[in-house]
């Protein structure tokens, strides 16, 4: 039987692997560079709360994108995955 502790680890080591998939994942769902802030797990709601933030490039790739037009950053977008759990 494993311990509580055993137990633990497991999950933080499954959590781990989750946040590097949604790092390697999140930044090609945008046509601009981003950045992938923080990521937090919430266990109580089996949630993940992630921050993107726009890239050193994105002003200039959004402005050459929309055909040189000025473009302000000011902020950050969150998201907020739910996980389910399949039988």
């Amino acid at each position: 039987m494993s311990s509580f502790n055993d137990e633990m680890a497991d999950v933080d080591a499954q959590i781990d692997e989750i946040r590097g998939q949604f790092r390697a994942e999140i930044p090609d769902l945008f046509e601009f560079d981003v950045i992938v802030g923080g990521i937090d797990y919430n266990a109580n709601n089996n949630t993940a709360t992630i921050t993107v933030e726009p890239g050193s490039e994105a002003r200039s790739q959004l402005s050459d994108r929309f055909g040189g037009v000025k473009v302000s950053i000011e902020d950050q977008l969150t998201f907020q995955f739910q996980f389910t759990s399949s039988p």
